[in-house]
């Protein structure tokens, strides 16, 4: 019985030996193809940095350095620009003016108030301002370190009055509808308005960059940092009563005044790419953008009085308000530049002009009443658009 099972097994251990050979073949194969894909990618990656190096600058770069390179200076720059700009805001309509008086022509019906309307916007100015700006170019791999602050002031106005034969009408927009008896509301007919809006924008901005060829023509900066703003906004508005439904009910020198702010302040990262692309003789077209993203601080107040022709005042409201908020501001510039080298290279200058436009989301928080406890925020974005001349001094 011993001689059949030990026959059995020689058998069963010469079956196994060919799938044993066989396992062993597949595992040596699939190594040898991975070790020659290795070596494949290995050979590629050093091909590509190789057709690299054979296209890198005289000193050494792969992207050489686009940025103006002074002889035995201390590798810093000045930055001053002059800034004549101007600004739009949603949500600042200060009155509903009508082409006729609906009342005196003895319609009588509330739902026509509203018919043959516009509203009253204030007008923005052009104003001017400044940013002035200083870096310096590092040792390392040709990054730059700088440092920019941008102040304006800008403007804008507003007046509308009707005629003294009362053929037309005007009804304010930010006294609320309740108001008491004697403000008689978003309902009374005023026949002065005088509005009047402010801004005070500073903004800082720090960023690290790198300007590089990427062509003979065409260098590329891209750059991130940080940047913080202060922005500022007041809006005064005074509404002189002239009379209200009932013609007979007339109402002379009585005065509304809405005094309003709007304060922000925030911090944030800021991402960019600067463009340059030259035309020859040292001019060049360039176009910048950006975008950053502020965390902060919101400080709303709104005040109402009002003021009979007896000289009497009746203080409606005065509301504070705070809360924390982020905003994001987008940047773009466009424009020409020159560039000149002079004393055997020992100083850059260059000059350019250009159109700049920046964005401020959802800027407008004015408090705006619609009944005595129902207000409106959030009811624009702020823009600042306008020319820009700017100069540059490296040594």
């Amino acid at each position: 019985m011993e001689k059949p099972n030990l026959l059995e097994n020689i058998m069963q251990r010469n079956t196994q030996k060919p799938w044993k050979i066989i396992a062993a073949s597949l595992v040596a194969m699939t190594s040898y193809l991975n070790a020659d894909y290795d070596n494949a990618q290995v050979r590629n990656l050093e091909n590509r940095v190789n057709a690299l190096e054979q296209k890198k600058g005289a000193n050494g770069m792969i992207n050489p350095n686009g940025r103006p390179e002074v002889r035995d200076g201390a590798d810093l720059f000045l930055t001053a620009d002059v800034l004549l700009w101007q600004a739009h805001e949603g949500g600042l309509g200060y009155a509903i003016k009508s082409h006729k008086n609906n009342f005196l022509t003895g319609n009588g019906n509330f739902a026509e108030l509203l018919n043959h309307t516009d509203v009253e916007n204030p007008h923005f100015d052009y104003d001017w301002g400044f940013r002035i700006g200083a870096g310096y170019n590092t040792a390392h791999d040709g990054w730059d370190l700088c440092a920019a602050w941008t102040r304006i002031h800008l403007h804008a106005n507003g007046h509308t009055q009707v005629p003294a034969d009362r053929s037309k009408a005007t009804w304010p927009t930010f006294i609320p509808s309740n108001a008491p008896a004697f403000n008689e509301g978003s309902f009374a007919n005023y026949g002065k308005i005088d509005a009047h809006w402010r801004l005070h924008l500073n903004i800082i901005d720090l960023e690290l960059g790198r300007e590089f060829f990427t062509s003979k023509w065409l260098t590329l900066r891209p750059h991130f940092g940080l940047r913080t703003g202060w922005i500022y906004q007041r809006y005064d508005i005074y509404y002189k009563k002239s009379f209200i439904f009932d013609p007979m009910l007339i109402i002379k020198d009585g005065k509304t005044a809405i005094d309003m702010k709007n304060n922000f302040w925030g911090l944030g990262p800021r991402l960019g790419l600067d463009t340059q692309w030259a035309i020859g003789s040292g001019f060049s077209f360039f176009g910048n953008a950006s975008i950053s993203l502020l965390y902060g601080f919101f400080q709303t107040a709104f005040h109402q009085l009002t003021r009979e022709a007896n000289g009497i005042g009746f203080p409606y409201a005065s509301t504070h308000n705070s809360f924390r908020q982020s905003t994001a501001i987008t940047d773009l510039q466009l424009g020409l530049r020159w560039d000149h080298m002079f004393d055997n290279d020992r100083f850059h200058f260059g000059l350019q002009a250009g159109w700049e436009h920046h964005k401020f989301f959802s800027q407008n928080h004015f408090t705006r009443y619609v009944t005595q406890n129902q207000f409106v925020v959030n009811q624009g974005n702020l823009t600042t658009q306008g020319w820009t001349l700017s100069a540059r001094f490296d040594f």
